[in-house]
């Protein structure tokens, strides 16, 4: 059994913004609403996901840069030990520069990752999508609701016809 797919579309952002709060108000949980538009929506993106995770991904990145590269350098000076009359084996110079490098390395990759994963950059588009790409073009925003049934698709979609504008197809 396929989960049915609502799908409503409108022109302005604060029409796709009624319409996702009537969504939201109707216990349509927010991973299961999806905007399509020509342009960034950035409201409509912080009501339906939260925050962005993309700091800790960073931070992640930076912390365990610190330990492989703190690693690094200790093991290496450890495993070819060059003694050097009254020097430590393991200089923190050698290390500290090792060490930010590889921290910064890493921060960028976790990063790049971080934007990957919080873009859903990385999923496939669905077939339905496509018949939109021209509407999406010439300005109309799409939202797509994946509802439990086809009686509550049915209301959800009334519900906006009589408040708001919004075609359904």
């Amino acid at each position: 059994m396929t989960v049915p797919l609502l799908h409503l579309s409108c022109r302005t952002a604060d029409e796709a913004g009624h319409i996702i709060s009537l969504l939201l108000s109707r216990n349509v949980k927010p991973k299961d609403i999806e905007v399509l538009s020509a342009e960034p929506l950035h409201e409509l993106g912080e009501t339906l996901s939260g925050k962005s995770r993309l700091p800790a991904f960073v931070l992640a990145g930076a912390a365990l840069g610190i330990v492989a590269g703190w690693s690094m350098a200790a093991l290496t000076a450890l495993l070819y030990p060059l003694n050097t009359g009254g020097m430590p084996v393991v200089a923190a110079l050698p290390a500290g520069i090792v060490t930010y490098e590889s921290m910064m390395l890493l921060a960028v990759l976790f990063t790049l990752a971080g934007m990957l994963l919080e873009g859903r950059l990385l999923r496939r588009r669905r077939k339905e999508y496509e018949e939109y790409a021209d509407s999406i073009v010439d300005g109309e925003i799409h939202i797509f609701a994946r509802v439990a049934s086809e009686e509550e698709s049915d209301d959800l979609r009334l519900a906006v016809e009589t408040g708001l504008c919004g075609s359904e197809t």
